[in-house]
């Protein structure tokens, strides 16, 4: 058994650009796809990884002094220092705990699948680090290790639901067949977007509209506003403009930032299309196979929410909401997380409800407004645990006196599990309930979504 998990880590730490493209080329393979395409598509996959992970690198190395200066600025003094996703990877994977859960939630979906409880095949095992956080949680609160892997898996499966309910509209704004994500933190995020959704249908403000009426339907400034925040080039400079004045930038700093910035909104889609590139034959294909030797069903690939931050609403939202971040840390009641090392990555948070709301961007916004101030609180929830976690691993991210967490444990599908398992005696069998409820009631819910996306697609693409 320690050879087995020994190797799992091993090839977990290849990092992404290396083991994920291994993945598809293998996952391209056995859904029949020629050798020579198979290794083009997966090493198509990498570049992009490898792309995104400059631009990241880019924005980052962009972005952070301004974040640090305005933090001087709003004199945020707090004391949960958000670390970022990579280190909180490291604490997830940094036990026998989360080595073991990878084989677990393996075979927890292969069983699903089998018993056509779910749809959705999850390959993006490097996020399994959700997962195993909420294991981990659970473990320190409770101290049963089987309790722990409990609550690990039914994170999973409430993002497998999650994936294949939203299934049919990611592939229809993402522009890829047979996928689905049920990435640790972008599923779910879904449920407070599907829910608001519902909110907005009754709001004529922020009803849906097709495009010749998108183009005919602002006028005057709005028109202007519109046309310039939906110009990746434009907002860019703008934002650069807004970070480096805010920084206190002479004329050439500010100039440096608004270039930058600018670089980054365009360079974001061109390295994620890459990404998207790669897997169109691989999707394509195992939507053939799928065809062919799962004829009375649907499955899809499930993907990490890389694949969605292309998306023009996605990227200009995700940079609008970069100052909302810091703002709301600085005012709201409670919060004791400190955005730093997230910031940059603002995108990643608003990517759902850009497929939730089908792109429509007045609601994109709207729900990205509410939905921060929910990160920032379980973020604050989360650090005291988090840093005993870390600290078990042998891993230390902050100054005495500080405690560390990642605006990425804002997450419902982490705090849900962790909180319900703490129940005296009973914990387990909630747990338990729940998955049961998820699995069986998930259908039902897929078939409505169904209903609701034939309807749409009848109205509106007509």
């Amino acid at each position: 058994m320690q050879t087995v998990l020994d190797i799992i880590q091993y090839i977990v730490d290849l990092g992404s650009y290396v083991f994920v493209p291994i993945l598809m080329c293998i996952i391209g393979l056995i859904f029949g796809l020629k050798p020579s395409k198979a290794i083009k598509a997966g090493v198509t996959v990498g570049i992009g990884l490898i792309g995104v992970s400059i631009v990241s690198t880019l924005t980052a190395d962009s972005l952070s002094p301004v974040i640090n200066e305005m933090v001087k600025v709003l004199d945020l003094n707090l004391t949960a220092i958000d670390v970022g996703g990579s280190p909180a990877a490291a604490v997830g994977f940094g036990s026998l705990l989360g080595a073991a859960l990878i084989i677990v939630i393996l075979i927890t979906n292969i069983v699903l699948v089998a018993l056509k409880l779910t749809k959705t095949v999850n390959v993006d095992i490097y996020n399994f680090w959700y997962f195993a956080i909420t294991a981990g949680f659970v473990q320190l609160l409770t101290g049963s290790y089987w309790l722990a892997i409990l609550a690990g898996v039914t994170h999973a499966i409430l993002g497998l639901k999650v994936a294949d309910v939203m299934a049919h509209r990611t592939q229809e704004i993402i522009g890829i067949d047979a996928i689905s994500i049920p990435h640790g933190f972008a599923a779910a995020s879904a449920p407070l977007f599907m829910l608001l959704d519902k909110v907005y249908d009754r709001i004529p403000y922020l009803k849906h509209r097709k495009e010749s009426e998108e183009e005919s339907g602002e006028h005057g400034i709005g028109k202007v506003i519109g046309s310039v925040l939906g110009q990746p080039i434009y907002l860019g400079l703008i934002m650069g403009l807004l970070f480096g004045v805010v920084a206190g930038y002479d004329f050439k700093g500010i100039a440096d930032v608004m270039m930058k910035t600018a670089a980054i909104m365009m360079l974001f889609p061109t390295m994620v299309k890459m990404i998207v590139n790669g897997l169109i034959p691989i999707s394509n294909q195992a939507k053939k196979f799928f065809t062919t030797h799962f004829k009375d069903r649907e499955l899809y690939i499930g993907l990490d929410s890389a694949v969605t931050i292309g998306h023009p609403v996605t990227i200009s939202v995700g940079f609008l909401m970069i100052p909302v971040f810091m703002v709301f840390a600085a005012i709201l009641p409670g919060n004791t997380t400190l955005p730093l090392g997230e910031v940059p990555f603002a995108a990643f948070y608003v990517c759902f409800a850009t497929i939730v709301h089908r792109g429509n961007r007045k609601r994109t916004i709207i729900s990205s407004l509410i939905f921060i101030p929910i990160v920032l609180w379980i973020s604050s929830w989360a650090a005291p645990l988090f840093t005993e976690l870390a600290s078990n691993a042998g891993l230390s991210y902050v100054q005495a006196g500080q405690q560390a967490t990642t605006m990425a444990l804002g997450n419902m599908f982490i705090w849900l599990p962790t909180v319900l398992a703490q129940t005296p005696v009973i914990g387990a069998g909630i747990l338990i309930i729940i998955d049961i409820a998820v699995l069986f009631g998930g259908k039902v819910i897929e078939r409505y979504y169904a209903k609701e996306d034939a309807a749409f697609e009848a109205k509106y693409y007509e």
